[in-house]
């Protein structure tokens, strides 16, 4: 059991500015929580993640040494960002060997896109990366469930970017947030080509079930489901890659 504050080299002064700091930094918490959650799925609760960074805040006030000239600000975003992140990934449904797959998968699309000025077609992509097409589907249709940012969700924005929400709960800082990601989807989608672009439009914005759009474009369902799932992990690559550069 750990020691009280007093008991551990902290006097009564000291506790008291130690807290101060925290109360007074919370609302970066919030704001950094709020940040990350408009890229995660909805099942995700925003109150989870402010906990998560609530702890990572405590941990950069213990451990922040004035002396090396490090603002604050930046040293604690930096763990609260992580405290987050962690979380999410403790929740991450996907095993570790899968989500190393999802990644060297990830890579290798934004590799070769930048190459070929395009997406890869499925066996330019196995030759990169090494895995055949057909684990490559599968690895596709795990992960599909457990983006970083759920596309269920774009039925908020039109394929402009523009919030068709109800604003009731939200303030300026969300529903920009908000539009800003709305806008790096859209502009990513314009990226894919016609018929993935199609194939998503269809889905998420028609809500017709993959049999219907397969009748529509004369695709069997598989092969809808198969476009539809690289179609998610070319987004999911270029957003993340986005996002990551932004830290």
């Amino acid at each position: 059991m750990s020691k009280p504050l007093q008991e551990s080299g902290y006097g009564a002064t000291a506790v008291a500015a130690r807290e101060q700091q925290i109360i007074e930094h919370l609302s970066m918490v919030k704001r950094i929580a709020r940040s990350i959650a408009v890229r995660v799925p909805g099942s995700v609760d925003p109150a989870d993640l402010e906990s998560a960074g609530t702890i990572g805040l405590i941990r950069a006030v213990d451990a922040f040494d004035p002396t090396r000239g490090v603002v604050f600000e930046a040293f604690a975003s930096k763990h609260v960002r992580g405290a987050i992140l962690d979380h999410l990934r403790a929740q991450d449904p996907l095993p570790y060997s899968t989500r190393v797959k999802v990644r060297r998968i990830e890579k290798g699309l934004l590799d070769l896109q930048r190459v070929h000025g395009r997406p890869p077609t499925d066996d330019e992509l196995s030759v990169e990366i090494g895995i055949p097409p057909d684990e490559i589907g599968r690895i596709m249709a795990q992960a599909r469930g457990a983006t970083l940012f759920s596309l269920n969700e774009m039925n908020e924005v039109d394929m402009e970017g523009r919030s068709t929400a109800g604003e009731e709960g939200s303030d300026a800082l969300c529903e920009l947030e908000r539009k800003q990601m709305a806008e790096l989807l859209v502009a990513s989608i314009q990226t894919l080509p016609r018929t993935e672009r199609l194939v998503l439009s269809l889905y998420y914005f028609e809500r017709l079930k993959m049999r219907e759009i397969g009748n529509l474009l004369d695709l069997t369902e598989s092969r809808v489901s198969q476009i539809h799932a690289k179609a998610i992990t070319i987004l999911r690559a270029q957003v993340r890659e986005t996002l990551e550069n932004q830290v």
